[in-house]
């Protein structure tokens, strides 16, 4: 009888420090989170319409929040009357997206992976936390890279989705969507 209420006790204790570690590092993840960081904008020119939530960037514009970085011509920011950005808009010829990696935390993958992106015009949604790159679109994802006119990026789940848009019709050519997937462990080409 001693023994299985010892026994007991000990799955209890582990089960709690199993608990304990992983509400620990759920918090480190969640401390990783780019998002939660302030966001820095340089450029030649800023217009703010606090009444409106809108404050507008204009020439050599750099924005960058924790590990996130863009430079584009124009960049948009969307807020509410608190202050709480809603969505961002960059346009240039191109934009310029890149996302550094964390440091991996304890048991995690060790490669890291640097996600890259050129595009005629940039969204990000607060909401969602993706990216969405429109015009002449780029993006690398560690060594693979994606082309298209129309690539989505989901930070949180790694996700990319690309399309190639619509026929032109004056030559009647049909985009399409180019995808160059790297062999595991292999470095990729030289990106921009």
């Amino acid at each position: 009888m001693y023994r299985k209420t010892m026994c007991r006790k000990t799955m209890i204790i582990a089960a709690s420090l199993l608990l304990l570690i992983g509400v620990s590092s759920a918090s480190a993840l969640a401390g990783n989170d780019d998002t939660q960081q302030p966001i820095h904008i340089e450029a030649d020119r800023a217009e703010i319409d606090e009444g409106h939530g809108v404050m507008t960037y204009t020439g050599h514009v750099k924005l960058r929040q924790g590990g996130i970085e863009v430079s584009a011509d124009t960049v948009v920011v969307y807020a509410t009357k608190a202050g709480e950005v809603q969505r961002i808009t960059a346009q240039g010829q191109p934009v310029h997206y890149l996302q550094k990696a964390q440091p991996p935390l304890a048991g995690q993958d060790s490669e890291q992976k640097e996600v890259r992106g050129v595009s005629q015009r940039m969204e990000y949604s607060a909401e969602s936390k993706q990216v969405l790159l429109l015009g002449k679109a780029e993006f690398w994802q560690g060594g693979n890279r994606f082309s298209g006119n129309r690539i989505q990026y989901d930070p949180k789940t790694e996700r990319v989705l690309a399309n190639a848009g619509s026929d032109n019709s004056v030559t009647g050519d049909k985009p399409r969507v180019s995808v160059t997937l790297q062999p595991k462990g292999k470095k990729a080409d030289a990106q921009p």
